[in-house]
Parts: structure tokens; C-alpha cells; sequence
């Protein structure tokens, strides 16, 4: 029996914030809030890359940020144009590739990009060039935040996981699989969504991320122009570990 196999972030968009559900991402803006404070920085105007369905993105104009959102996947982007105009937000979306990026809306006094959305940048060069217009964007003095999925994440299957024994109506299975010769890894999604007749109906998605070492991306914000570049072990002000899973980068283009 087959069963639908979508681009990455396209099948699973319409239900994405379901599955995300469970997702602290108020607790990462207060986290961003805290990197923003320790650099004595106010900034007014965000760019939120790889905004998926835009979650961030409205939790920032809510606090008062004019917020662009700019994704690849045009499904992911058309969840956050449906949620933004449901909720009256002036936020504008673009589907965009991150190493293309060209924004009307430039100069941001910020550029985010969360939930190791980097990674899924599998090649080093396209990344590089992320990273060059991102710096392109910024306004002097702006800053630039993200996080990555480190290699030690990537190669002990911290994306295995499954929901199959709750009663949720979506439900799935995921496994991964890593390549270190490569520094691939492949995340094989299952999903199962049941119907108004309580029949599940399977889809899946392969999503692949590159798993990037702390020293390559410094040299690309290195490159680029970026200056005061600092990493920190995710969700604290500590320094990187051996067994960090996440990455936080923080640089800044030069004022």
C-alpha cells in the first residue's frame, strides 16, 4: 500500500501548530527577550527567517515589534497569512530562500531564526549566503540570533519520537537516521490523522538538516562582517558544552 510522501513542511503544514502544541515558545521569547537585555539593545523592527507558521512572529508584534516573516515552504507561509488575518496582525510573509533573501521592508534592527531552522540548510555554501544577506539586511548594530541543532543531537536521535499510543487525532512516528561520513540526517515522518469516521489517514515527510559544528558558522558570521559573536548552551547564558544539544548564536553587525 502506498502512502503520500510530501516535500518537507508541506503535508503536515495545516496541522502543524497542532503538533506543536506542545511547544514552550513563550518561554523562548522570554529567553530571546533576556539575550536582547545583555546586550542592552531595544530593537523595534524583526526579521523572523524560516518563520514557519508564524507563532514568533505574533507573539513579537504583539509586543509591539513590526514584524516580516519569510519561509521556504509556501505551505508554511500560507498558515501564517490564514492566522495573521484571522487575528488582525499586520505582519508581512514572503516565500523566500534564506541565501536570496531581498526585502523591501530592510534594514531590521533584528533577525531571528529558531528551532534549529538552520540546519535544514544542507549546504554549507548556501548557507554562508544566508548568512551574508541576513548580515545584508541588518541595520548597523543590529543583531543577528539563531539556533542549530548541534552534531551531538543529531547523531544520538534526539528526533526519534512518537505519539502512537495517545488518542490525539494526529499521531506519529518518527525516526532518524545519520550519516556522520555526510553529516546528514534523515528524519523519517509518519503521520496519521484520523477522520470524522475515526479512520486514519497516513501521510509522510523526509526532512534532512545538515549537522553544522560551532566553528563553521562562526567563520561564516566571521565572513560576512559580523562582529561580538558569542554562543551559549540553548536557553541559558552558559557556555557551549561537549554534549550541548542546541546552539544559540548571537552576533552583531558592526555600528
Amino acid at each position: 500500500m502506498s502512502y503520500p510522501e510530501y516535500p518537507q513542511f508541506s503535508g503536515i503544514a495545516p496541522y502543524y501548530d497542532t503538533l506543536m502544541q506542545g511547544v514552550p515558545y513563550q518561554s523562548w521569547v522570554r529567553y530571546l527577550e533576556r539575550l536582547l537585555s545583555a546586550r542592552c539593545v531595544s530593537p523595534r523592527r524583526a526579521l523572523d527567517l524560516a518563520c514557519g507558521t508564524g507563532t514568533v512572529a505574533e507573539m513579537l508584534a504583539e509586543k509591539g515589534y513590526a514584524v516580516v516573516g519569510v519561509d521556504l515552504s509556501e505551505a508554511m507561509v500560507a498558515e501564517a497569512r490564514r492566522k495573521a488575518a484571522r487575528r488582525g496582525l499586520a505582519i508581512a510573509y514572503y516565500v523566500q530562500d534564506a541565501a536570496l533573501l531581498d526585502l523591501p521592508e530592510a534594514p531590521f534592527d533584528l533577525c531571528i531564526s529558531l528551532f534549529d531552522s538552520l540546519n535544514y540548510i544542507v549546504q554549507p555554501e548556501r548557507l554562508a549566503r544566508a548568512v551574508q544577506r541576513v548580515y545584508a539586511h541588518l541595520s548597523p548594530g543590529g543583531l543577528f540570533i539563531f539556533d542549530i541543532n548541534a552534531e551531538f543531537a543529531l547523531k544520538n536521535n534526539f528526533f526519534d519520537q512518537d505519539n502512537m499510543l495517545s488518542r490525539a487525532r494526529l499521531r506519529y512516528s518518527w525516526k532518524s537516521e545519520y550519516d556522520p561520513q555526510t553529516r546528514l540526517c534523515r528524519v523519517h515522518m509518519r503521520f496519521f490523522l484520523r477522520d470524522r469516521n475515526g479512520v486514519d489517514q497516513e501521510f509522510r515527510e523526509t526532512h534532512v538538516q545538515f549537522a553544522y559544528r560551532e566553528e563553521e558558522i562562526r567563520e561564516m558570521l566571521i565572513g560576512a562582517g559580523f562582529e561580538q559573536i558569542e554562543t551559549l548552551h540553548a536557553y541559558t547564558f552558559k557556555p557551549v558544552r561537549p554534549d550541548t544539544d542546541r546552539i544559540f548564536f548571537i552576533a552583531q553587525r558592526p555600528a
